[in-house]
């Protein structure tokens, strides 16, 4: 027998339970009307006290359902009334990076680094035509479809749960999550911009190549502590010797926790990218010393 959501969807016939988490759960679907299978994700009911946020999340819904890429889960529509707030989005019948990660343990340099222009077109779409700032990527929210094409999922929704919260005391209220959260993040800045997104897959990278995530601690107070302190994490040819010393420095860029000295846009990631494709290192980023949330090792130069 299925469990079913705890409200009625008149237009919709639920079939399955895909997955859950500490915010929401997705589901499986047919939308009668159009008779297409779709994905429901049903955020938790304790996003729903303030007026305002609710308007806000509205209003971002709004500007989700109008990106229309290829490397981005269509969101069809919304719902965020009468106490049931759940988003309508395209069902892609492949896995997620997370998935794989955990069943192969590591993905290759060249892999990671497709996996980082997917996301990178994608979210520099998203940044150039409306702004939006995704606030949480990780290998679970970049999704591989059945023909092999990457996506980028959740995106429009994460900002807009970040209004929803009344406390940042409770690590699960936190926007993002505490693994791959930028510093801006962590310390609640009213003005991040992409920066903060290429910090998270920065983290995501790491983790992908490495099979270890970049700062593994006890709790998720511990870890997001580490973002904004001098912690760092050990350079991923600790785990992964193969790496090239140019996909390092990318990293090491990426993930620098004053964002000045990460890369200024996603065109900018992109070219770096490249370069690494052609055989050169990444432009520099003149990081100061513990400027990143990776060291490397003491000799292999940046120059």
């Amino acid at each position: 027998m299925i469990s079913k959501p705890s409200f009625d969807m008149p237009n919709f016939e639920v079939l399955e339970l895909l997955g859950r988490g500490g915010m929401s759960s997705v589901w499986k679907a047919r939308q009668l009307s159009l008779d297409r299978m779709v994905a429901i994700k049903i955020l938790s009911t304790k996003f729903s006290e303030q007026s305002d946020d609710l308007e806000r999340f509205r209003m971002e819904a709004k500007a989700a359902a109008r990106l229309k890429h290829p490397n981005i889960v269509q969101v069809y529509d919304a719902n965020f009334k009468d106490g049931s707030y759940y988003f309508v989005m395209e069902l892609v019948a492949g896995y997620t990076m997370g998935e794989l990660q955990r069943r192969k343990g590591r993905t290759t340099e060249w892999d990671a680094l497709t996996i980082a222009e997917a996301v990178a077109v994608a979210l520099g779409y998203a940044w150039e035509s409306f702004e939006m700032v995704h606030n949480d990527i990780k290998p679970d929210n970049i999704m591989v479809d059945g023909d092999g094409s990457l996506k980028v999922t959740d995106l429009g929704l994460c900002r807009s749960l970040a209004l929803l919260k009344t406390e940042r005391n409770d690590s699960e209220e936190i926007l993002g999550t505490p693994a791959y959260m930028s510093p801006e993040q962590v310390c609640g800045n009213h003005d991040i911009d992409c920066r903060s997104d290429i910090y998270e897959l920065g983290a995501t990278l790491y983790h992908l190549v490495s099979g270890h995530m970049l700062f593994e601690k006890e709790t998720p107070d511990e870890i997001v502590e580490c973002h904004v302190s001098e912690e760092q994490a050990a350079d991923a040819r600790t785990y992964s010797e193969g790496l090239s010393s140019s996909f390092v420095l990318l990293m090491e860029k990426m993930l620098a926790k004053d964002r000045r000295y990460r890369h200024r846009d996603w065109k900018a990631l992109i070219d770096d990218i490249n370069l690494l494709r052609e055989g050169a290192p990444p432009h520099p980023s003149l990081i100061p010393k513990k400027g990143s949330s990776m060291k490397r090792w003491p000799n292999w130069s940046s120059t």
